[in-house]
């Protein structure tokens, strides 16, 4: 019985993340979640205390999984050459979330551009202390040298950060209006390397 609760739960999860990724929060109802789980409505209540509920575990989830990478790739840097390893390992990481995983990289797209948010706190403690990291990392990279100390290492994480958010955001876009996706790996290795030599260490 516990497994079967346990698919249960994972089935509404799994069903919500392609709701929320195709048609936003708002306009995702639990009687859609539910029918596209093939699951009694009132599972939602049970296990996640409703739509927000479940939206919030979603996010969970996500950003869960993404901290813990974070953490792990971006710890400090040694050399210029370990410096831009990391940039290009964590970078690579999260269009790997987008591509392999469309759905909930649409979903965090969609949460980074929302302005009120159920998921605000849970979006706080794991998404926003990816940013975090990214600034520690920058700002231990100065203290080493291998970053100019002139430049601000919190405006430097931002930079990044929006360069490589905003190439997932706009990826639709770019497919559609100019023939080009992070999705082809000939692109996708383009991007990353021209965003990489952008924020090279100093020689």
């Amino acid at each position: 019985k516990r497994q079967d609760e346990g698919g249960a739960r994972q089935q509404l999860l799994l069903a919500a993340k392609r709701l929320f990724a195709r048609k936003g929060l708002s306009a995702t109802t639990i009687r859609d979640i539910s029918n596209e789980a093939g699951l009694n409505s009132s599972l939602i209540s049970y296990y996640f205390d409703g739509k927000d509920g479940l939206y919030q575990e979603c996010i969970k989830e996500i950003g869960t999984q993404r901290l813990s990478v974070a953490r792990e790739i971006l710890s400090e840097a040694e050399s210029p050459a370990e410096f831009r390893l990391r940039l290009q390992m964590f970078t690579e990481n999260l269009f790997k979330l987008y591509i392999e995983d469309r759905e909930s990289g649409l979903i965090i797209v969609r949460e980074y551009d929302r302005i009120d948010s159920p998921a605000e706190e849970i979006f706080r403690s794991t998404f926003l202390k990816v940013f975090e990291q990214l600034h520690n990392f920058f700002a231990a990279a100065q203290k080493r040298g291998l970053v100019d100390s002139s430049k601000d290492s919190f405006t430097l994480a931002k930079l990044f950060f929006g360069c490589i958010s905003s190439q997932m955001r706009l990826d639709h876009i770019n497919e559609k209006m100019y023939g080009k996706s992070i999705k082809d790996v000939a692109e996708r290795k383009k991007v990353l390397e021209h965003t990489l030599d952008l924020f090279l260490p100093l020689k």
